[in-house]
């Protein structure tokens, strides 16, 4: 998938992003709403950026058409298993949405843009029933976003992730081109 909007590209991760993906995503605060591990140094988010790169299928840089450089990243994924026993997605298809973007260009509609976008593409060109995404309860930013875009509340998953108990509020957005919403 190659996405353009009127001020982003949405592309595939490329070797020479690294630096601009360290810029947002070694912040402390971003890797806590995105329930990441702290990366504090280039070598902790090598990890992160060469799975994103390689080994997400689906993962995308934000790229920032002005100055050319990576701002963000959106990743399309499997729904959650936890979330496919619910009734309300037996027989759909669908697929699951996670995106960070550097807070120097958060509150300026560049997210909404990008995930509005790859909405579309999903709905218009895949047919997906629906598209899942969730927040943390502390991640106001993206459960904003996501009240925005007319996302609707579908459950709370509880787990333990090294010891600690994580909260994850999951909610859901309806293909309405389609007869499958509830």
């Amino acid at each position: 998938m190659f996405i353009e909007t009127e001020r982003l590209v949405l592309r595939k991760f490329a070797n020479d992003d690294f630096d601009d993906f360290c810029e947002f995503a070694m912040d402390d605060e971003m890797c806590k709403m995105m329930g990441r591990n702290l990366m504090s140094t280039k070598d902790d988010a090598r990890w992160n950026f060469e799975w994103l790169k390689d080994k997400e299928e689906r993962g995308y840089v934000l790229q920032y058409k002005d100055t050319g450089r990576v701002i963000g990243n959106l990743t399309v994924g499997g729904v959650p298993k936890e979330l496919l026993g619910l009734e309300e997605l037996k027989d759909k298809i669908g697929r699951s949405m996670s995106f960070s973007i550097s807070k120097s260009y958060q509150h300026k509609g560049l997210m909404f843009e990008a995930v509005s976008a790859v909405i579309k593409h999903l709905f218009e060109l895949e047919g997906m029933d629906y598209v899942q995404c969730g927040h943390f309860p502390f991640n106001i930013a993206s459960e904003m976003l996501q009240k925005k875009m007319d996302f609707k509340y579908l459950t709370t998953l509880r787990f333990v992730d090294e010891g600690i108990e994580v909260v994850s509020v999951e909610n859901i957005l309806w293909n309405s081109m389609k007869k499958t919403s509830l």
